[in-house]
């Protein structure tokens, strides 16, 4: 290794993020995603989501304030340009959690993009990413709870330009086919027993996304199981 290469070298290993090591995020991660982030002038972590290039809303993380976005923007962090695998999640911080957790699974995350839609997903921001990025692989990473599981099937549907309506009466979901030009369909699924696996069992529908949830069934989310594990 010549002289000017490990200076490179060693500069990228001080990255440093204090709130994200305190969190236990490894150098390596914060390496990942220190482009797609800025601080507050009270220090917090600063996540911008844009749409067509205009800032519609940011989504704030310090210890002591949480705001997580509402908009039809997208964050983007990894690789835009050649990725193989688009990991989507409700915000930043938990694809930060994810890829601190998981990152020995994946190699290190090389050649992925990971992508926060916030806290309502829709149609739109999912046909954008699907028209991009037509040949790789989707990963939901949403929350372990109903709202999460009935995210993992509405992504699944719309990157197949479909759509279904979810109901919930009596612990039932019911699942009724809204696409137009075919004939109605619904079934229901037990509350405790939905998933995103059940929903394509019962409904028919063939697997096209990989979901990823804690294994600790306790935890809603990776980085609520990263807080706890540091006792916060």
């Amino acid at each position: 290794m010549n002289t000017i290469s490990k200076i490179h070298e060693d500069e990228a290993d001080n990255t440093f993020i204090p709130l994200l090591s305190v969190l236990g995020v490894g150098l390596a991660v914060q390496r990942l995603f220190v482009n797609s982030l800025h601080f507050d002038h009270a220090g917090r972590l600063v996540f911008n989501y844009y749409a067509n290039d205009d800032l519609k809303d940011s989504e704030l993380f310090g210890f002591k304030t949480v705001k997580l976005a509402c908009t039809n923007g997208l964050w983007y962090a990894g690789d835009q340009h050649k990725p193989t695998n688009v990991f989507l999640f409700f915000s930043a911080m938990e694809a930060i959690a994810f890829a601190h957790l998981n990152s020995s699974k994946f190699n290190g995350f090389g050649h992925c993009l990971f992508v926060a839609l916030g806290v309502r997903p829709s149609k739109q921001q999912i046909d954008l990413l699907r028209k991009q990025f037509r040949e790789c692989k989707f990963h939901t990473v949403f929350s372990n709870d109903l709202i999460g599981k009935v995210y993992d099937c509405k992504a699944s549907l719309w990157l197949t330009n479909k759509d279904c309506s979810f109901t919930l009466a009596d612990d039932i979901v019911t699942v009724t086919a809204v696409t137009e030009n075919e004939s109605p369909k619904s079934v229901i699924i037990g509350r405790s027993q939905f998933s995103y696996f059940s929903f394509h069992r019962q409904f028919g529908k063939r697997s096209n996304i990989k979901t990823h949830k804690p294994n600790d069934k306790n935890h809603l989310s990776f980085l609520g199981y990263l807080v706890q594990k540091k006792g916060f």
